[in-house]
């Protein structure tokens, strides 16, 4: 054991005894805050962690893992590959400047619903606030955390607040290379990297201010260090051990969701494990110690809010109220409708992507069957979670697969080349693909339209608006207007209250978005907006359903 180490435990078991907690938190919470209580229990759980984490920095070094081959669990899913040459270094870069350029285009743009809450619920807040508050699933901890550094640093902006998810972005493109680079060849792993680049739906989510990105970059960083693991090519086994449970923990940090890609990546481990030859060596354990530390990692972070995260996650988000979102019906048009966004040619080009796919699959599924489940299966189990939480199965919660996605689709589209024209594939494959890299960043500057056109609607209405009129917000136009934007519209929640400010104007406006939603928990308000209301405008958006649309009293 080093002696590295040895300082390291005794520095974590030190903090830990010396941590007082009532000044803590304290200095966290604030005095006075209800949540006081809750946050004292959190350092306890926080101390405990650093104990945890230092008797195992004390452990794990004393166990003898070798790194042979022979002893991995699943050699074939890494492909033997030479280093990268200065020319794909080159390309990469590129790819890397070009990815820039197109992320920060247009950041400044106007926020949507999830960003304007995130920026007045969290962002805003002190640090101490934002690190023990966790009283809404929008609460992304550690996006919230950077957009405070951001904001605070330069100023609050769209552009600002959008920034860590524009470096998410980008790094998430350095990412995919080299994840692909060690599962495929360098021409299919650049030509992924390439597709990602100059996609629709990459350059939306990194003009996000949400932690998508971040969920994408963390899945491909801590899949990397798994398939390494698996396959047994490591020459310091604790570096990747470190490395998956700090990238998997930030993936958990920054949205709940990326623990169900661990589950995934232990039933993978565990089914290697059980078929693995005996007598098993410590190599093979090695993933499920990498699970355990991210599993600790993820704790320490979470322990100042673990009973608020337990509660709001297990909390349907309209209570026992349900919406079309929470259809699997729903999920497939929704996410049919928005790929077809992304892809030129949409709908046909669509159903003909799906052909490729399935060959992609079939490749990799001849190729090796782990590495596969390595790429789809955190995908399917999330669905299975969220269905069994009845929780909405908004498609943006399976972002974090774009990587795999395109992996799959590129070699799918490889594979159909060398079924037909095997004689010629060398060549033909990069170049179709090449095309469709070119396609698909015809699309890329819808990404830049407005997510939700809050701002063009207020203009709008308020040029409109006569001086009499009155102006009502109802459901999810209510926050953005009164908290964000302070206009002086009349929030309204119930039936007689329109009726009641109907009764005192000339005429009414009132502004809704997102109508499925406003269907279930309004359904007396939304009946009377389609029997007694006009649409006067309707100010459309990126995000499904989010179109601003003004009623106007008849």
């Amino acid at each position: 054991m080093s002696r590295t180490n040895i300082v390291l435990a005794g520095a974590l078991a030190l903090l830990a005894v010396l941590l007082p907690v009532d000044s803590v938190a304290l200095s966290l919470a604030g005095a006075g805050s209800p949540m006081l209580v809750a946050v004292e229990h959190g350092v306890w759980l926080f101390k405990l962690m650093l104990l945890v984490h230092a008797a195992l920095i004390l452990a794990l070094p004393r166990l003898n893992i070798s790194g042979t081959r022979s002893a991995a669990l699943a050699p074939w899913v890494m492909k033997e590959a030479p280093r990268p040459s200065r020319w794909e270094w080159a390309v990469l870069g590129l790819l890397l400047l070009i990815g820039g350029l197109l992320r920060m285009y247009r950041l400044p743009n106007g926020l949507w619903f999830d960003e304007i809450q995130t920026l007045v619920d969290y962002v805003r807040l002190p640090i101490g606030h934002i690190l023990t508050t966790y009283d809404s699933q929008n609460q992304h901890l550690f996006y919230s955390v950077l957009a405070g550094a951001t904001t605070g640093i330069f100023g609050e902006s769209a552009a600002t607040l959008r920034l860590p998810a524009a470096v998410f972005g980008v790094a998430s493109l350095a990412a995919m290379y080299f994840f692909a680079r060690m599962v495929t060849g360098r021409i299919e792993a650049l030509l992924a990297t390439a597709l990602l680049t100059f996609s629709y739906h990459h350059v939306w989510f990194s003009q996000d201010a949400r932690g998508y990105t971040g969920l994408l970059l963390f899945t491909l960083l801590a899949s990397w260090f798994f398939v390494r693991m698996v396959a047994g090519r490591y020459q310091r086994p604790w570096w990747l051990v470190l490395g998956y449970g700090l990238t998997m923990a930030l993936a958990a940090y920054t949205h709940i969701t990326a623990v169900l890609v661990a589950v995934a990546h232990f039933v993978i481990w565990l089914i290697l494990f059980l078929r693995a030859p005996r007598p098993r060596g410590l190599d093979a354990w090695l993933p499920g110690l990498g699970i355990l530390v991210a599993a600790t990692l993820t704790l320490q972070l979470y322990a100042l809010v673990l009973p608020q995260v337990l509660g709001t996650v297990m909390h349907p988000p309209l209570g026992a109220a349900t919406t079309a979102w929470q259809s699997p019906l729903w999920f497939a048009s929704e996410a049919v409708r928005g790929l077809s966004q992304g892809i030129p040619g949409g709908w046909f080009t669509l159903a003909a992507g799906l052909l490729v796919v399935g060959a992609g699959l079939v490749s990799y599924w001849k190729k090796s069957r782990a590495l596969l489940a390595i790429m789809v299966l955190p995908a399917l189990v999330s669905g299975a979670a969220l269905l069994a939480l009845q929780h909405n199965l908004w498609p943006r919660f399976f972002f974090f697969s774009a990587g795999f996605a395109v992996l799959i689709l590129v070699r799918g589209g490889f594979a159909l080349v060398e079924w037909l024209l095997p004689a010629r594939m060398q060549w033909v494959a990069p170049v179709v693909t090449a095309l469709v890299v070119f396609a698909s960043a015809t699309t890329v500057p819808r990404a830049w339209y407005p997510k939700q056109d809050f701002s063009g609607a207020m203009t709008w209405l308020d040029r409109m608006a006569g001086a009499g009129d009155a102006v009502a917000t109802v459901d999810l136009t209510r926050y953005p207007y009164q908290e964000f934007y302070r206009k002086s519209y009349v929030p309204v929640d119930s039936l007689p209250a329109l009726e009641q400010l109907e009764q005192g104007h000339p005429r009414t406006w009132v502004l809704y978005t997102f109508p499925i939603r406003l269907a279930v928990v309004q359904p007396a308000i939304w009946e009377r907006l389609q029997q007694h209301y006009t649409v006067a405008a309707r100010f459309p958006g990126t995000v499904g359903g989010g179109a601003i649309v003004v009623m106007k009293s008849q």
